[in-house]
Parts: C-alpha cells; structure tokens; sequence
C-alpha cells in the first residue's frame, strides 16, 4: 500500500472519497492551471498514488483531515 502524507490525506478529503475511482476522477477534473504549483505537484502525485494502488488497498485507508484525528 502506497503511503500517503498528511497533506496529500488532507487533499483528499476536499473531494468524493467514497471509492479509488471517484477520488481519481474527481481529482482529475481541476485544472492544475487554476492551482499554484505546490498545489498541483502536490495534487498530481496524489492521482499517481492513487492510480498505483488496488481498490483493496484504498478501502484500507483512513481519510481524515489531519486537525480531526485523535493524537
């Protein structure tokens, strides 16, 4: 399973994370062009990840903005 930083789970959780498919697509849908480049870096190696892993393996995830977790 891929490992993802915090700020890629916080990117996630901006979009539709009810399956591997629609996160991607939905990912996919924003134009980098309208983000700063950290924003879109940050943005395309998430897809990446995501793209290279099972759809087992992101069922396993817990997506959850980072200032909501439990220390």
């Amino acid at each position: 399973m891929k490992n993802f930083t915090v700020e890629e789970i916080n990117l996630m959780c901006c979009f539709n994370t009810s399956s591997r498919k629609r996160l991607i697509d939905d990912m996919k849908s924003v134009t980098l062009n309208d983000m700063d480049g950290e924003i879109a870096e940050l943005m395309y190696k998430t897809i990446r990840k995501l793209e290279a892993m099972t759809d087992a393996e992101f069922e396993e995830l817990y997506i959850m903005p980072d200032g909501m977790m439990d220390d």
